[in-house]
């Protein structure tokens, strides 16, 4: 089913709602003719309640069209007594028939007039309603009213099919270009967007204008029939009215909305004046107690939310419409829904907090988070409000929950280093019989041949552990570039394989099986093997 029939329809139902809700709530109590009010009755008189006395004066007034009697109505003062009650009124009567008869008790209590004033207006408004009838079944008159009818028709099918064709055409062009710019330039999607957002504002407007055309043609045929024209008048009314208190409400929403653009321009000054100073802080070129240039982009955006969110609830009421239930009825509802959903998102919202001032880790830094079998090791790229992306060394990003992040250790290789890099280190072990400053070069000396490792700081050997059957010795080194470490450990273990080898040591971790026949051990003679440089030699 197609949308315009349906937006069609809803208009015309809110249209007989607001006809319909004009017209009196006691309706069955009130007596009509040729669509005009005459009056009101309210309690019963002469055998029949109030709905009884209209549907008789209906009756009466039926009978007095049907003879054609002329249009002379008098006014005769009656009184009565009905169950020991003393009723006085006045009936307005023609000829021989008595229309109705209007009592005192039927005088609305709020209204001050008089019971003479209220039948002198109600024979006036008779009056009127007979001759508007006698004249809508004069031939002339009613040949007149088809005949304008006809053309106002003709004239809003017309101007509907002018207006269909105009945002056709219009919405025709707007596709067009659309379909341009998606294939000559796919990276202007937000220009794509906007298009079909003209698209639907044409649309839109185009339904609105016809259904105003509508609107003013049923006005217009409604006021040619004499019959219908308090419809006509009702339905011009209505638009009047809608509109004047549009214009009313707009002008006293002007001072609220003074206010409101005074506390918006106001927090913007603020959140523009806090934000540079967190940027100055974060870029080093301002200093504050108890503030870091690793948490000012943080607080920054904690503050901002603070201004603006202080700035709302200093603006709420005088925002138009916020002292209304509807309104009010929205903001509990939303923030029923927030409170109920937003428990998880709120964990990691202070979890995020957490992980920024407690400076365990920032974006390019080289950690492992966790332990048990369950780590994961990579580079920070993001730390956001409520979850942490990390690339590994497989090129994979993951992202890890804040809460999850802080509830497991982390182990961050980036900070210590400083400027100098993330370090790396290789184990190896070695037996006693190979001197321990000739492995010490040796290892140095893959490390040089490894490019991509840092020469500054220079790289360095360190004894781990003297054992039972061998030597443990840990190379340690700097790298730029964390991502790349799988890589740089390939090739500085293979630059340790081609220098062992080139001097002849081999890389074993020998293991106790007979007690050796004589002392392992390495000759002083032996001690400064190449490449190995002894105390009075220079490196080259």
């Amino acid at each position: 089913m197609r949308l315009r029939p349906i937006l069609l329809l809803v208009f015309c139902l809110l249209s007989l709602q607001a006809i319909a809700a004009g017209r009196p709530a006691d309706i069955d109590t009130q007596l009509t003719w040729a669509q005009r009010p005459i009056t009101h009755f309210r309690v019963p008189y002469n055998g029949a309640d109030a709905v009884g006395r209209v549907a008789r004066a209906r009756a009466r007034l039926s009978e007095f069209e049907a003879r054609g009697l002329p249009l002379d109505i008098e006014e005769v003062a009656v009184s009565t007594r009905e169950d020991g009650v003393a009723r006085s009124g006045i009936a307005l009567r023609a000829q021989d028939i008595v229309l109705f008869t209007l009592l005192a008790d039927d005088l609305d209590p709020a209204d001050r007039s008089s019971l003479a004033q209220a039948a002198a207006s109600a024979r006036a408004r008779l009056t009127e309603a007979i001759a508007a009838s006698r004249a809508q079944r004069a031939p002339q008159v009613l040949l007149r009213g088809i005949l304008h009818a006809a053309v106002a028709s003709l004239l809003a099918l017309l101007m509907l099919w002018l207006i269909v064709r105009a945002v056709g055409n219009l919405t025709a062009r707007l596709r067009d270009a659309h379909t341009d710019i998606l294939e000559t330039a796919p990276a202007a999607s937000l220009a794509s967007y906007g298009r079909t957002l003209l698209v639907r504002l044409a649309q839109t407007a185009g339904f609105a204008l016809a259904c105003a055309l509508l609107y003013a043609w049923l006005t217009y045929v409604l006021h040619e029939f004499p019959v219908t024209q308090p419809l006509s008048k009702r339905l011009g009314d209505l638009v009047w009215e809608t509109a004047g208190k549009i214009g009313v409400d707009m002008a006293a929403s002007i001072p609220g909305l003074v206010a409101v653009a005074l506390i918006g321009l106001f927090a913007e000054g603020l959140s523009r004046a806090a934000q540079g100073a967190f940027r100055a802080i974060q870029a080093g070129r301002l200093s504050l107690p108890g503030l870091h240039p690793e948490t000012a982009g943080a607080t920054r955006r904690v503050v901002v939310f603070a201004i603006w969110a202080l700035a709302i609830v200093a603006a709420y009421p005088y925002i138009p419409g916020s002292g209304s239930g509807v309104f009010q009825g929205v903001s509990v509802l939303i923030g029923a829904m927030v409170t109920l959903g937003s428990s998880g998102i709120a964990n990691q919202l202070m979890s995020g907090l957490t992980l920024v001032y407690s400076r365990a880790l920032r974006r390019g830094d080289h950690v492992v988070i966790g332990a048990g079998g369950s780590e994961v090791e990579g580079v920070v790229t993001v730390i956001g409000a409520l979850a942490t992306k990390i690339t590994t060394m497989r090129n994979e990003e993951i992202t890890i929950p804040n809460a999850v992040v802080v509830a497991n250790p982390i182990r961050n290789f980036s900070r210590q280093a400083g400027v100098e890099g993330t370090l790396i280190s290789v184990q190896v072990t070695i037996g006693y019989d190979a001197p321990w400053r000739q492995v010490h070069a040796m290892l140095e000396e893959a490390a040089r041949r490894t490019t991509s490792l840092r020469t500054s700081p220079p790289p360095r050997v360190r004894q781990r552990a003297l054992l039972d059957f061998y030597v443990s010795y840990e190379l340690f080194a700097n790298i730029d570039l964390p991502l790349e470490k799988v890589v740089i450990l390939s090739q500085l273990n293979g630059n340790i394989q081609d220098v062992f080898n080139e001097y002849g040591v081999q890389i074993m971790s020998p293991n106790f099986v007979l007690q050796p026949a004589a002392t392992v051990g390495v000759p002083r003679d032996k001690w400064y093997e190449a490449p190995a440089r002894g105390p009075d030699q220079s490196m080259p």
